[in-house]
């Protein structure tokens, strides 16, 4: 004998079907947009410009950062701009540099020992930014920046320092550039989606400290890429990573200044190097030559 189905059971089924079909679609709409989507593993050492790169994908492919975005950041370049002249007095220290003008003393303490920097609007206090600007016009600070690399002061405190006046102000509003410049610790993992013609590109932006690495490792499932960004402008630096698949020689302006300008040449670091003195190295023969 047959089973007779109600009204009430046909339009429940009429529902169940229409709902499959929904899902299918989306799975297949997914399973399309998958198909163009590419999965790039950005990794690299602590303070290599790894947040700089994905930050300049999404201002040239993705709009940029928003009004409320640049605000955000406000915070973080005050602190960047603090902390390093913080770290130019230490290192001052290290390197035996006394400041040209004694009265700068007692702003050299302001910083050193500033807790709570800024007001309820996250403006910079007016003693504090003060004091960072009679410290910006000692000579002896000036020399002691000059000199960051022998105390692993960031590439970008000059920067900061240069923009002092507009950073400090009242009304103060970061800029795009101001926002490349800013250096955050990324903690954990953090996705930046964006598309070049027809591709979606999803890149990911790791921890480059080894107590980070557990995070990220779990990120290799389905990736097509690995980018690993080195810094150019650190040879003279000692660092020990792990190799990787691509390598991205990152800061070019920077290796550029230290040849070119500071006198700090490859051949003081790579005794086979043979090229001129004043000049860049055109291309690598080797891993071990360079023209």
């Amino acid at each position: 004998m047959g089973l007779c189905l109600g009204p009430e059971s046909s339009a429940e089924q009429r529902q169940a079907r229409l709902h499959s079909d929904r899902i299918d679609r989306a799975l297949y709409e997914h399973a399309k947009l998958e198909m163009n989507a590419v999965k790039i593993l950005l990794l690299g050492a602590a303070e290599s410009g790894k947040s700089t790169l994905v930050k300049q994908m999404k201002i040239i492919h993705h709009h940029g950062f928003t009004e409320e975005e640049l605000i955000s950041f406000k915070p973080a370049v005050l602190d960047n701009l603090l902390g390093s002249m913080k770290y130019v007095l230490q290192g001052m220290g290290m390197l035996r540099i006394n400041l040209a003008n004694p009265k700068n003393t007692v702003h050299a303490q302001t910083v050193l020992s500033c807790g709570r920097c800024v007001d309820e609007d996250s403006a910079l206090l007016p003693f504090v930014a003060q004091a960072l600007h009679c410290l910006w016009a000692d000579s002896q600070v000036k020399l002691a920046t000059s000199r960051g690399y022998e105390f692993e002061l960031n590439d970008s405190a000059h920067y900061f320092f240069l923009n002092m006046s507009r950073i400090t102000a009242p009304a103060y509003r970061p800029t795009q550039t101001d926002v490349l410049r800013v250096r955050l610790r990324t903690s954990g993992i953090i996705e930046t989606q964006f598309k070049i013609r027809s591709l979606v590109i999803r890149l990911y932006d790791v921890g480059g400290q080894r107590a980070e690495r557990r995070k990220w490792i779990s990120c290799f499932e389905d990736v097509r890429t690995v980018l690993f960004v080195t810094a150019l402008s650190g040879y003279d630096m000692t660092l020990l990573e792990d190799p990787a698949a691509i390598l991205f020689l990152n800061k070019i302006d920077l290796f550029q200044e230290k040849i070119l300008h500071l006198g700090r040449h490859l051949r003081h670091y790579f005794a086979q190097y043979r090229g001129r003195l004043n000049s860049l190295p055109q291309k690598a023969v080797s891993g071990d030559q360079f023209t």
